[in-house]
């Protein structure tokens, strides 16, 4: 009898592990690689956590050591296969980041990685910090005041967050709160009208104004919390990075004023994560998405043949015109629902009118990335937030 002559029932044990990792493995790195669906999570997490991936590889090595011992051939085939494409999904991704990471001047750590690893930057608001800012058509509006650690020199940032402007909520993403608040910055994080909570129709003018409103009445109180009204910059992710560019760019345009009954405020600088820039070449660009279009339909009461000016209105690319505040642009090569095109014109037009901004395109990186703080476009983004608000927070 040779050594792989084993007992019917677990000699089929090891094969059918083997094909399930390099299965796996395979739809891993497939999906990583090749998907093009718009923040498709069973794409985004191995992007998002992509040195999990090893997973796979360990699984697929000691796989092939008893596949050895067993003379398993077959078996040793799909080990060797599993690992070298599990292997490939989490080191191509980082090597790519790590090499934009070094064109940047900036430093990636796996220990940083590993210590954050199972950190998820989400979180709820703090009603020990919540203050009610604003009430327009009775729908009370507050914000989170997160205090700088040192607020010597007066410096805030508005923090807008994302959920395609019909969900999310002020704390959304909290450790941009902590690390703003290290870094000298009071945090006014904020909560916006979302679409369900106005009339049909009318979401894409609420979220505008009340971001607008919120800039305000954190200028009007700058006295009370300590700020600089002139160092006041202007942050958000997705929608809300969207939202952070309009609340900045159409100041003074005299359109979409704020919700409440306060002089416009003015952003010193501007913090963009992913943000969409002009809505009508989204839903009308070669890289634009159904689902993209469902969702600007539904903000805007209707399709841009029905509602031409509200798209035009609603992109900060109309409101683009010399002195413009600095922008910081971060966007993710690997992002399908708000692709790189958006962020693309926005730095070519910026550079155009010669408006100070700085544009980081991160690889293999999707949408709302930096939900896992660890991850090397993290990573880069703190780097880079940093960088750019010592230069113009």
């Amino acid at each position: 009898m040779t050594m792989s002559a084993e007992p019917t029932a677990r000699g089929r044990v090891l094969p059918i592990v083997a094909g399930l990792v390099l299965v796996l493995s395979l739809a891993v790195a497939g999906l990583l690689f090749f998907d093009r669906s718009p923040f498709n999570p069973l794409s985004g997490i191995p992007r998002a956590f992509p040195l999990h991936n090893l997973i796979f590889t360990l699984a697929a090595l000691v796989i092939g050591v008893l596949a050895v011992r067993r003379r398993r051939k077959v078996v040793i085939g799909m080990a060797l296969v599993a690992a070298l494409v599990s292997g490939a999904a989490a080191i191509v991704p980082l090597q790519a980041q790590a090499e934009t990471a070094e064109r940047e001047h900036y430093l990636t750590s796996p220990g940083d990685y590993l210590r954050h690893g199972l950190q998820v930057n989400h979180g709820l608001p703090d009603r020990a910090k919540s203050v009610q800012y604003a009430a327009p058509g009775g729908h009370p509006l507050e914000m989170d005041i997160w205090p700088a650690t040192n607020s010597g020199e007066g410096k805030a940032v508005l923090l807008i967050h994302g959920g395609a402007w019909r969900e999310g909520t002020r704390g959304d993403t909290p450790e941009w709160n902590k690390l703003l608040n290290r870094l000298g910055y009071t945090v006014f994080d904020v909560d916006y009208r979302l679409l369900g909570e106005v009339p049909a129709g009318q979401a894409w003018e609420a979220t505008v104004t009340d971001s607008k409103c919120a800039l305000a009445w954190v200028t009007a109180n700058a006295e009370k919390y300590k700020i600089n009204p002139d160092r006041i910059s202007v942050m958000g992710q997705s929608a809300g990075g969207h939202l952070a560019l309009m609340t900045a760019y159409s100041s003074g345009s005299g359109k979409l004023p704020p919700s409440c009954d306060l002089p416009e405020g003015k952003a010193k600088s501007v913090l963009d994560f992913y943000g969409p820039v002009d809505m009508v070449k989204f839903v009308t660009g070669p890289d634009g998405s159904d689902e993209g279009k469902q969702l600007l339909n539904a903000v805007l009461g209707g399709s841009l043949a029905e509602q031409e000016q509200r798209y035009r209105d609603f992109s900060p690319s109309s409101y683009f015109r010399e002195g413009l505040p600095p922008t910081l642009i971060l966007q993710g090569t690997s992002d399908f629902l708000v692709p790189q095109s958006q962020s693309h014109e926005l730095q070519d037009r910026l550079t155009g009118l010669k408006v100070p901004n700085r544009a980081i395109y991160l690889p293999y990186t999707d949408h709302a990335f930096d939900l896992n703080w660890g991850a090397y476009p993290t990573q880069i983004a703190r780097q880079a937030v940093t960088e750019f608000l010592a230069a113009n927070g």
